[in-house]
């Protein structure tokens, strides 16, 4: 009787353990990610007493990133200080079709003579350059999958690099490799160098700020987005103003990106992702992106976004590509594009993320220009702007309009052409 009481008791232990694991198990597949907008009154301990951890804070925008229990939403949505609460929704690469890195040779012996992009050619980019003026004075944040920063042909243009996946924000080189490739190739058309190998960007003399927000998979999550774009107005410095003048963008005396290169995009509108994006502008900071890939008849997030400029995909005979999202702001080169890759090669993609770069690429030689000329930057400007005052006013008026006179659904203001922008910014 003593021996079946005990394998009773065992067996009921055993089971009891067993409804605990399930439990827990149905418990951790009901956590989610959120995106908490808070005001100064919010108390973090809300989250800990919600069953939640925090996985990471702004320091320029009021936001939390934190995992908890799905059906605590609805009770941290009513708490002290939370303005709003959102999905940590995911964004993509937009390069079609994706592609891992190669396995090609190291050492700068074993590259190819220098060639100039079938995409830089159509914009004029060499007509563009100049002279000390390119040099040194603008930074692109690239907020990607990271850059191989051990190419030797993008190697000498970054003067920084930050990772911020997961929430973890990290100036060590490993955390802002590129293993996807994607990153690498987006930043060599904006500034590969104008050597004698492989290929040369639309702006060779920019320095770019090489910012890991999106995976070795070429997806993300927003919550890392506002992060990348956060630390790309903090600088290297991780001081927003640290001259305490008011001024960000263009200010020597700061180390905040002037333009900002987003090849990836969405379908979530994210308002904490919008906000960081309008605090970006409103510092004086031109935003780039890509239009997407799915043929539809408008772009995705962030993109579609007013203060962002949307980028459309060209083909080498002028034609919109047939992936190309339409109701762009611009177009440019998009199919078949050459650039940079990890492993010191090179490797030809295609999407509306290799079109993306050539406009930031023209929007950094227009602001070296200016700021060679006149000590200051242009203002980014509006979508409806068509004057040489702002950006994208110079952009608008500058670009090959193909289509319907002024802006069209397929073309946009047209295709973008580097040498008229930096006439125009004179």
């Amino acid at each position: 009787m003593r021996k079946r009481s005990v394998f009773a008791i065992t067996l009921i232990a055993i089971l009891a353990i067993s409804i605990i694991g399930i439990v827990q198990a149905v418990n951790a597949g009901n956590r989610v990610r959120v995106i908490i907008t808070v005001d100064k009154d919010f108390d973090e301990r809300t989250i800990s007493s919600m069953n939640g951890m925090i996985i990471a804070r702004g320091r320029l925008f009021p936001i939390v990133v934190a995992e908890l229990p799905e059906k605590a939403l609805s009770g941290l949505s009513r708490a002290e200080g939370v303005v709003k609460v959102e999905y940590d929704s995911e964004v993509h690469t937009l390069a079609k079709p994706p592609s891992p890195p190669g396995k090609g040779k190291k050492g700068g012996s074993s590259q190819p003579p220098q060639v100039i992009p079938w995409g830089v050619d159509r914009i004029n980019a060499p007509e563009a350059w100049g002279g000390d003026e390119f040099n040194g004075t603008i930074e692109v944040a690239v907020i990607d999958t990271g850059v191989d920063y051990n190419h030797p042909d993008v190697a000498g243009n970054i003067a920084w690099g930050v990772g911020v996946l997961h929430g973890r924000i990290s100036e060590k080189q490993r955390d802002y490799i590129d293993r996807n490739g994607h990153g690498t190739h987006v930043a060599g058309t904006i500034a590969a160098l104008n050597n004698t190998i492989g290929v040369v960007g639309v702006s060779p003399g920019v320095e770019i700020y090489a910012i890991k927000a999106l995976g070795n998979d070429g997806s993300g999550r927003i919550s890392d987005i506002i992060l990348g774009i956060e630390q790309a107005l903090l600088g290297p410095d991780g001081i927003l103003d640290s001259d305490g003048d008011g001024i960000i963008a263009g200010d020597p005396d700061d180390d905040s990106a002037e333009v900002i290169s987003m090849s990836f995009g969405g379908s979530a509108d994210v308002q904490s992702l919008h906000n960081a994006i309008i605090d970006a502008y409103n510092y004086g900071i031109l935003l780039v992106a890509a239009s997407g890939n799915d043929g539809s008849g408008s772009p995705v997030y962030p993109a579609v976004y007013p203060e962002v400029i949307a980028v459309g995909a060209t083909d080498q005979n002028d034609n919109v590509a047939y992936f190309s999202n339409r109701g762009s702001e611009l177009t440019a080169p998009g199919v078949d594009i050459l650039s940079t890759y990890p492993d010191d090669t090179y490797k030809t993609l295609s999407g509306t993320s290799m079109a993306t770069p050539h406009v930031s690429g023209v929007a950094a030689l227009i602001q070296s220009v200016h700021f060679a000329r006149y000590g200051t930057i242009l203002p980014p400007g509006n979508f409806t702007d068509t004057d040489s005052s702002t950006v994208r006013g110079i952009l608008h008026i500058a670009s090959d309009d193909l289509g319907p006179t002024g802006w069209d659904v397929d073309y946009g203001y047209g295709i973008v052409r580097a040498d008229l922008a930096v006439q125009s910014s004179i």
